[in-house]
């Protein structure tokens, strides 16, 4: 079994290994690994001690026994398990994002824990830095104090003391403001300017008990502990590629149009479009939307742990009567050889010349219109593509030299 379980470890440092390397190339990357305490070894219990170590880099930097929480925990009948989420021995907290979460006590200088792992890459003198983390007393803690911080340094600590660390954080929350709240997570963030090197982050609270604050939590019943805080999500990146939801600018289409949405997507960030109707795809940057009716479309971005939103309206009109010429295009066909809609084509009186042109959803070219009889029978080089929605953009010359434009999206039915 000890052999199984080094193989095990081995392989999972050598994973690690490959996406540090991979991810330091890249600016727009998170710099602290398993940042949201996600990956783990394997699921924190009491039989596998000390518990902080199941969530690998993360280590701690003195005696403290610091705590990993995660759902894979919960297997319990009762959900009681002590290192679980939400139940655990502590109370109950959902993560900030995902599955788990750390969890750090601080006990008047004699118990003070602290969470540290080494940074993807070495942060450059001069570089401006934003960092940021989630915290939340649990619910059984009698106490809660303020200034809890994070220490940027280009060494790692390791200090055999239960005590708390002599080191001036660069980013701390506010003194004299206790964080008490138990059921939402606290952020805590600031702008670091790197001296240049540093590569380990460390997070606790690092002042002697006459620098803190300390007041009762009126929120819990007995039984209760010393100061316990959990903390999810931490994150270090260069502040000039935080990026802000972009919903584009408004939209007025004819009905029965379509039209795209959103604008190009940001490297590392992930997109949710609501109402999810009449969409292409609602978990990407800019989406097609064909709405029946005028429709507001909200977009949420994330980037790391920074969730911003934007909106875009999209404004339905008639326009039989500004049409001079009729052109259809429908929006569904099913190549499937009954004799029956097989074929996509374009309709319509008085057109002149047609010219056009069907996408995949990532861009690659799968058909040209070269005249009004063109169709497409859904193949690509000869062969069947799947079914799916595929993109159109058509241009028409009318009789009276008048021309029109259409883009918007097919779908193709096997």
């Amino acid at each position: 079994m000890q052999f199984l379980f080094f193989m095990l470890y081995k392989k999972i440092i050598i994973l690690f290994s490959i996406i540090l390397i991979f991810h330091g190339a890249n600016s727009q990357t998170n710099l602290v690994p398993n940042w949201s305490f996600e990956d783990l070894l394997v699921c924190p219990s009491a039989d596998f001690t000390p518990v902080y170590q199941s969530a690998f880099p993360w280590y701690s930097p003195t005696g403290g026994t610091p705590d990993i929480y995660n759902v894979c925990c919960n297997s319990a009948p009762n959900h009681d398990s002590v290192t679980g989420v939400p139940h655990n021995g502590l109370g109950y907290q959902q993560a900030h994002t995902g599955n788990g979460y750390g969890g750090f006590a601080w006990d008047y200088s004699s118990n003070c824990e602290y969470l540290s792992v080494k940074l993807i890459s070495l942060l450059e003198a001069g570089k401006k830095y934003c960092v940021q983390f989630y915290v939340n007393p649990a619910n059984y803690t009698y106490y809660v104090i303020d200034r809890i911080g994070a220490y940027l340094s280009v060494d790692s600590i390791n200090e055999a003391t239960y005590g708390y660390l002599h080191y001036i954080p660069q980013i701390e929350s506010p003194a004299g403001i206790a964080i008490s709240d138990t059921v939402n997570w606290t952020e805590i963030s600031g702008i670091y300017t790197a001296a240049g090197g540093e590569q380990f982050i460390t997070i606790g609270c690092f002042r002697p008990d006459s620098m803190v604050y300390i007041t009762y939590n009126d929120t819990i019943h007995p039984p209760g502990y010393w100061p316990y805080y959990n903390i999810d999500d931490v994150s270090v990146y260069y502040c000039d590629t935080i990026y802000k939801a972009e919903a584009g600018t408004n939209k007025t289409i004819c009905e029965g149009d379509s039209v795209q949405i959103g604008l190009p997507p940001n490297a590392d960030c992930y997109y949710k479009w609501q109402p999810a109707i009449s969409l292409s795809n609602d978990s990407i940057a800019n989406p097609w939307v064909k709405p029946a009716v005028t429709t507001t479309y909200y977009l949420q971005q994330t980037f790391m742990s920074n969730i911003t939103t934007d909106s875009v309206k999209v404004i339905v009109i008639s326009c039989e009567d500004t049409l001079k010429n009729s052109l259809t295009i429908p929006n569904a066909f099913t190549p499937n050889g009954d004799g029956y809609n097989d074929y996509f084509k374009v309709n319509g009186t008085n057109i002149k010349s047609l010219t056009g042109k069907i996408f995949n959803r990532w861009g690659e070219e799968l058909f040209k219109f070269t005249d009004a009889n063109s169709k497409w029978d859904g193949k690509y080089k000869g062969k069947d593509v799947s079914a799916g929605t595929y993109f159109y953009i058509i241009n028409v010359v009318f009789n009276d030299d008048s021309t029109e434009s259409k883009h918007g999206c097919i779908e193709l039915v096997r």
